[in-house]
């Protein structure tokens, strides 16, 4: 029997975020035609997830014991033991920072190199020619891959792959009762937000448009999932304006800060409305996790959102960082179950047919395959 080709994937991060979930997700479908090996840290959640997934899984960082990111010396000097140790075919990155450094010392891998490009931002002109001379680059949407095209990433080096969801794996275990859990009535409804905690998920939209929503709809709850994970002083304030501003105006008790979580799917079922008022977002996860339950979703336009979401068809969808507009959508929904089960329905339907990890693990094969 001919050997499968060899792949090693490099993640960055000890988190199971989006971006995590959302490669581990197809790995069950690719296993079967290459052999892959996670290059990722040992320890937190991520390896917790790719111990489930039943994948080979070796330790690497880049960062050492402190958090203090390693020198590309040590990086180069740890990876090649770890490449040379076996025949690998091609080397991929999950993060855009991993694709940049791939890229800087393109010359010292000669294997295929390509990348997962899961975030939109803003890159140097040399961290554009770092990512450039990678074999291919993969966007989850449309809007991410012409975010880098117009920085000057070629267009021809640039493939778009969506995430995609198995929707009967996402189920909830029925095990939670969060109105017990937060000592809350029965006649309370939950309206979630779901994701780290920073500036670019607009937290803050949301928590300006409360006490406004709390007067005409006193029986809805805000449960705010995720953690805040940047340790910059611009994030700490962030948080803390947010928390001073409930305070303030008497609404901290209606506004659940959960933390990170991993019973999304029954935070869900227990949920009638995810709030999504991003200021960037590349293609959220959380987005199809809510639409593969059939919930309604509000959500901010941008980026790939409307790739994957119709405005007033399978989403409500409002101007970023306008908390007039987050709050008008959210007294139009709030007070229409019919509406809400109409959007869910159809955003349910939608991610079915064209979001799913079968698609995606067949583009990503066919990709890789062109390389082999």
């Amino acid at each position: 029997m001919p050997t499968k080709p060899h792949i090693a994937i490099l993640m960055e991060f000890p988190t199971a975020l989006g971006g995590e979930r959302s490669l581990l997700s197809i790995l069950g479908l690719l296993k079967d035609k290459y052999e892959i090996t996670l290059l990722a840290p040992t320890q937190g959640p991520l390896a917790d997830l790719i111990k489930l997934a039943e994948v080979k899984h070796l330790q690497f960082s880049v960062r050492n014991l402190q958090g203090i990111r390693k020198s590309d010396e040590e990086l180069l000097s740890e990876l090649h033991l770890l490449l040379h140790a076996e025949s690998f075919q091609i080397v991929h990155a999950n993060s855009v920072s991993l694709a940049r450094f791939l890229g800087r010392h393109r010359d010292r891998f000669p294997q295929t190199v390509t990348a997962h490009l899961r975030d939109i931002m803003k890159l140097s002109a040399r961290a554009i020619r770092d990512v450039s001379s990678l074999d291919r680059l993969i966007a989850v949407s449309r809007a991410t891959a012409e975010s880098y095209q117009l920085q000057g990433v070629p267009e021809e080096n640039v493939q778009v792959i969506y995430n995609g969801i198995d929707s009967a794996a996402f189920v909830p275990t029925k095990k939670l009762d969060l109105h017990r859990e937060l000592g809350l009535p029965k006649s309370v409804r939950f309206a979630a937000t779901i994701g780290q905690i920073g500036l670019r998920k607009g937290h803050d939209v949301l928590v300006e448009a409360i006490p406004s929503l709390a007067t005409v709809y006193p029986d809805w709850h805000y449960l705010i999932v995720g953690q805040r994970y940047s340790t910059k002083q611009e994030s700490r304030e962030f948080v803390d304006q947010m928390l001073g501003a409930l305070d303030q105006n008497g609404n901290a008790s209606r506004v659940h800060w959960l933390g990170y979580r991993t019973d999304v799917a029954d935070i869900f079922e227990q949920t009638d409305l995810l709030i999504h008022p991003a200021r960037q977002e590349p293609f959220g996860r959380v987005l199809l996790e809510a639409a593969a339950m059939g919930k309604a979703i509000l959500a901010s336009d941008v980026g790939g959102t409307s790739e994957m979401l119709v405005h007033q068809k399978s989403a409500w969808l409002v101007k970023p960082s306008d908390v007039d507009a987050i709050r008008e959508a959210c007294l139009l929904l709030m007070g229409d179950e019919k509406l809400r089960d109409q959007l869910g329905n159809q955003a349910q339907a939608r991610i079915a047919h064209e979001f799913t990890i079968t698609d995606s693990a067949r583009e990503l094969a066919l990709l890789w395959d062109d390389f082999l």
